[in-house]
């Protein structure tokens, strides 16, 4: 069965699916619903402000549309449901007007905002039901519509039947229903408890195939040896500006003994933002180097690329090692060229974004990878580079420490390293919550800061300001604007050309900017030694873990430097979460504290084309370690499991009924 086959799916919308990471029906069964909507739900007195409601409502009120300024229209209707009136609001959505008539019955999901007695919405997500609708209907945020999309996935559940890893009598055993039955009721539940049941099988399942092809992985002779004098790794240390701290001195032990060995190296470096993983990286490649064979690193974005690119340049071309960067936004000639130093060996260390893994690179005799910041890549992803080589020895870093009871249940059998001690000389980094009465005065402090060609950066959680509870770039640059700041304010987003992305951020780096407002897409970004503020609106809308990985743009020079969060629509849990993160500057700790409040599918890695996801909690983890155990004993589906690290997928096959 192939996606052009399903009613519905015509080749423009497979093109987006494909464009999204979706290209077989297997794919469709693996990108989960985001939300649910519970058509029973009804509405009370005790809904609490902040909270996240689904209910089925009856439009009582006219939608209607107004204009509150040029180029920012609202529309406003009324839903009823068990006799509690929810207004509703909807920004820049004129269809919403079209759509919602008096009398329609429609399915609505959204954050409640309590203004005295009356209750509001802002943005629901709202659905037309549907004559074959069960008690929950499932929401996805995909390239094509949502309904459209969960058609798609009955057509595809009818059609084939899916082969696990996990023989029958393993999975009994730990009471994990069949694979195929849980994909089936995740996407189309008949209750809540049976919807709970399956996802905490198919999170058991997925975990269970990680842990299992990390420990045959383990297990796998490399087959060749990296014969480079063991006293080169001195010459490279000698040759930095800097003493390495002790942990960067073990890690780089840890890292060179595993190579040295006659199995293959799978190793997570887990670190502190700004900590020196980078130079523990560059020693490995240049020993792989001075062994003969050729590496890559790959990094999330551009600049970053560029970033490391200047880093190996400076470090280890002066010791022998020819460097090479690998990007889109490179010319046609210098494409060409890099391919050339690629392909045919003149190039010994690589770097790039995505660009390292497109089909038309060729590498000359790659044996080691290396994945800066791994949680911004999926599986595949790292999987397709891996490939590019024969028997290849995988480096992955992170400056979003996994916690230490996961990484232990997750990698305790392979390699992994910590890095805790900070260069000497890093200055404090000082976190608080600014009130809204206060913002003023802190744009004020941010001023002064600019005058003494200190930076700051501005994080806003979206790009436009498509409501009025998020705060967007575009906002907040208008705001800025209109201030002193103005002249030396910049701002970067997603939907920016790289080469004006990059135009932007160099001029912030080099001073030209001494304000740059931007999304997350600097979260793993520039090193400015100067930026010694950091801002970030709607705080409580990250993780922990995010918002220690964005603070780590500052404290990266000598000046004591500052993190203002700001939160104007927080509930009363997360202004507790945001005052203990306040207190906390270990990031090994902030990890801990953000697996207890929020699971650990985003430490993992284990969202599925898109951000529809899986609970892990520590008792998911018990349980797929223990039936991990089972299926290593049991041996019938290790070959297969290795055989699929190529291209990693917890379903074993897709067949037609």
């Amino acid at each position: 069965m192939e996606l052009y086959e399903i009613k519905g799916i015509g080749a423009k919308r497979v093109k987006s699916l494909n464009e999204s990471g979706i290209f077989t029906p297997s794919d469709l069964l693996l990108r989960f619903p985001d939300k649910y909507i519970y058509a029973d739900s009804k509405l009370d007195a005790s809904i609490s402000d902040g909270e996240e409601v689904s209910f089925l409502g009856e439009v009582t009120g006219e939608a209607s549309r107004r204009f509150i300024r040029r180029g920012l229209s609202v529309v406003t209707c009324v839903l009823k449901n068990n006799g509690i009136t929810v207004r509703c609001c909807w920004f820049n959505r004129p269809f919403a007007a079209r759509s919602l008539r008096i009398g329609d019955k429609v399915y609505a999901i959204g954050k409640v905002k309590k203004f005295k007695n009356s209750l509001q919405l802002t943005n629901p997500t709202f659905v037309t039901p549907q004559e074959d609708d069960g008690g929950i209907v499932p929401l996805y945020k995909t390239a094509i519509p949502s309904r459209t999309f969960a058609s798609a996935v009955k057509a595809a559940l009818k059609n084939v039947r899916v082969n696990s890893y996990v023989p029958t009598h393993i999975a009994e055993k730990y009471g994990v229903m069949p694979l195929s039955s849980a994909l089936g009721i995740v996407h189309s539940p008949k209750n809540a408890f049976e919807l709970a049941a399956a996802r905490c099988s198919v999170s058991i399942e997925n975990l269970c195939y990680v842990i299992s092809s990390y420990r045959l992985l383990k297990n796998d002779v490399r087959g060749f040896v990296y014969n480079a004098d063991i006293s080169v790794i001195d010459d490279f240390k000698r040759s930095l500006k800097y003493e390495p701290t002790s942990d960067q001195s073990k890690a780089i032990g840890d890292i060179i003994s595993v190579m040295r060995s006659d199995r293959l190296m799978n190793m997570l470096v887990q670190g502190e933002v700004g900590c020196g993983k980078t130079v523990v990286a560059l020693c490995a490649m240049f020993f792989a180097a001075k062994s003969g064979y050729q590496t890559a690193l790959m990094a999330p974005t551009e600049v970053l690329a560029r970033q490391h690119y200047e880093t190996m340049v400076g470090i280890l071309e002066p010791l022998g090692v020819t460097t090479q960067l690998l990007c889109a936004s490179m010319n046609k000639l210098q494409r060409e060229t890099a391919l050339f130093n690629i392909k045919y060996g003149t190039a010994s260390c690589i770097v790039g974004t995505q660009a390292l893994i497109s089909d038309g690179v060729e590498y000359n005799d790659l044996r080691l990878v290396v994945v800066d910041e791994q949680q911004r890549f999926g599986v595949n992803q790292r999987a397709k580079l891996e490939s590019k080589g024969r028997k290849t020895d995988m480096l992955v870093m992170t400056a979003t420490p996994i916690p230490r009871t996961l990484a232990l249940s997750l990698y305790g059998e392979l390699q992994h390293t910590e890095i805790h001690t900070m260069p000497k000389n890093r200055p404090i980094i000082h976190t608080a919550v600014v009130p809204a009465h206060k913002i003023d005065r802190m744009y004020n402090y941010i001023t002064e800061c600019a005058r003494r060609d200190e930076r700051t950066y501005i994080i806003c959680p979206r790009i436009q300001d498509a409501d009025d509870e998020l705060t967007g770039v575009e906002q907040v640059y208008g705001k800025v604007k209109d201030m002193p700041l103005g002249k030396v304010t910049g701002c970067v987003h997603g939907k920016m050309k790289d080469s004006e992305k990059n135009e932007v951020m160099s001029a912030f780096k080099f001073g030209k900017l001494k304000v740059l407002i931007s999304t997350t897409v600097v979260e793993v970004g520039i090193d400015v030694p100067e930026a010694t503020n950091v801002v970030i609106y709607d705080a409580e809308r990250f993780g922990l873990s995010q918002l220690h990985q964005i603070r780590g743009r500052v404290g990266r020079g000598t000046k004591e430097s500052y993190c203002f969060l700001v939160s104007e629509n927080g509930t009363p849990e997360s202004g507790d979460r945001l005052k203990n993160f306040c207190s906390m500057s270990d990031g090994f700790k902030v990890s801990e504290l953000d697996f207890k409040l929020r699971g650990a599918g985003d430490f993992v890695g284990l969202r599925q084309h898109g951000s529809g996801s899986l609970e892990i909690d520590e008792s998911i983890i018990e349980c797929a370690r223990a039936m991990s155990d089972a299926l290593i004993a049991d041996g019938s589906s290790t070959d297969a499991i290795l055989k699929s690290m190529k291209s990693p997928e917890f379903i074993r096959s897709v067949t037609m009924n």
